[in-house]
């Protein structure tokens, strides 16, 4: 398939986001972490066989948020895509909702959202697909669109679930419909495999972590990622070689450490 991969939302002239953002809850800025992941998505897509691009509005460019639509449905419109699949984050009123959703319109979507809710489900509470027939990334596209929202921005318990997992692999094996076993492309002689335990917006809780796994005799270090929310990544192990990782992998899962693999 030809797939396009929207990230919802846009930086406005003004610096604003047109985002959610929940990181005053303990959450991420939707729009940030959303750009964080797509590319991701892509290379696990095309390893998969597929042509995949990515569509980020312009920053600092637009005056106000309803300029994002002429800008995305131009280039949705315009190259043959079989697929468009915008990323979002939801929220809610409260900031006390969870789980993942996937919007459709068509049969084929929902067939299509049926296999993304699938995937992210295993680690989010699932909210089903759901049909909508008043967004203009489903009704004004004329390839098959999907809307992801793939957990909720404000609430502290899918973003910690979210930290430590790969969603970009989650989204591409939804949209591929089999699973992807290749890591996301590299350079083969600057790539580096670490085994991640853990990710916390409280620094302490990251350190906690580390200094039990060194207490086990296991080099752990702490790393940052900005998502919107800055998240302290506990991992072990800088591997050129994958092997090599997943053996790591097995031996802390025998302690009872849960991990995947970063680069």
């Amino acid at each position: 398939m030809k797939i396009l991969l929207p990230v919802g939302h846009s930086i406005l002239k003004s610096g604003a986001c047109t985002s959610a953002d929940g990181r005053p809850f303990g959450g991420v800025l939707e729009y940030s972490y959303n750009k964080e992941i797509v590319k991701a998505t892509a290379e696990y897509l095309r390893k998969a066989g597929h042509m995949a691009e990515v569509l980020i509005c312009p920053e600092l460019q637009f005056t106000k948020s309803s300029e994002e639509r002429a800008y995305k449905l131009s280039r949705a419109n315009s190259s043959g895509y079989d697929l468009i699949a915008e990323l979002h984050l939801n929220a809610s009123k409260y900031h006390n909702a969870r789980g993942c959703e996937v919007l459709y319109i068509c049969e084929n979507g929902r067939r299509i959202a049926e296999n993304i809710e699938g995937q992210l489900s295993r680690v989010f509470p699932s909210r089903k697909t759901l049909y909508r027939n008043d967004l203009y990334m489903l009704t004004q596209t004329k390839p098959t669109a999907l809307i992801i929202e793939s957990f909720f921005c404000d609430n502290s318990s899918d973003c910690s679930l979210a930290a430590k997992t790969d969603v970009a692999l989650l989204i591409a094996q939804g949209i591929h419909g089999k699973t992807i076993q290749a890591p996301v492309p590299a350079d083969p002689k600057g790539i580096l495999y670490r085994v991640q335990i853990g990710a916390f917006s409280v620094k302490s809780n990251a350190q906690q972590l580390r200094d039990r796994l060194k207490a086990l005799g296991y080099d752990a270090f702490i790393t940052t990622a900005d998502l919107g929310t800055v998240f302290y990544r506990v991992q072990v192990g800088a591997y050129r070689q994958r092997e090599n990782a997943e053996a790591m992998q097995k031996k802390l899962a025998a302690l009872g450490f849960s991990s995947f693999l970063a680069t």
